[in-house]
């Protein structure tokens, strides 16, 4: 068995005595708490950091939109987002063009070099979750981050109660929609045309 994926080193957990290892409370931090400390070095050139690897996810794969809809959509606050986009900005990566259907609202485009960036950064912080879910089989891995990814939405949509009516509580939108793959009978009439 490829040494990457071998458990023989982990202890066994006993479900049955429902021990702290059994508890997501217990888990779910420790896991966030390692993810953060692997993915923070392998975004660590990107401007903004986690932000801002974000902010080239969403776009890069989502229809362009304006810096407050990113910030609602990413659950970052409205005046970090703005440091974060000027941060990309200076570093060639993004640039602010004004929406061809409200020329008030300025969009957020990546450059050629922002989609390098992503690319290349992306790569080392696949590379980091690999040794996060050493552990894991390849298909356990993607089966882990499909269950996640399920959690989150629910989660983002409020159905989990988390949310709440707290209006501090900064909270990324969850619409998978936005990030579909888009076909190449997509057309500029499709998207929206609501001023963000």
């Amino acid at each position: 068995m490829d040494d990457r994926v071998a458990t023989g080193d982990l202890p066994e957990i006993d479900w049955d005595a429902q021990g702290i290892e059994t508890e997501l409370g217990w888990a779910v931090p420790l896991v966030l708490q390692e993810y953060v400390r692997l993915g923070s070095v392998a975004v660590a050139d990107v401007p903004g950091g986690p932000r801002g690897y974000q902010v080239l996810v969403a776009t890069t794969t989502e229809e362009a939109s304006s810096q407050l809809l990113l910030a609602n959509r990413l659950g970052i606050d409205k005046t970090q987002m703005t440091y974060v986009i000027d941060a990309l900005e200076a570093g060639g990566f993004v640039e602010r063009r004004p929406d061809p259907t409200d020329r008030r609202v300025r969009q957020v485009h990546p450059t050629d070099a922002g989609r390098a960036l992503l690319s290349r950064t992306r790569r080392t912080l696949r590379a980091a979750e690999e040794v996060l879910m050493r552990h894991l089989e390849p298909d356990e891995q993607t089966t882990m981050r499909r269950l996640l990814a399920r959690v989150a939405l629910a989660a983002g949509a409020g159905t989990a109660g988390a949310r709440g009516d707290d209006p501090a509580f900064e909270h990324p939108l969850a619409v998978p929609e936005r990030s579909r793959r888009r076909t190449q009978t997509t057309t500029s009439s499709t998207s929206s045309t609501t001023p963000q």
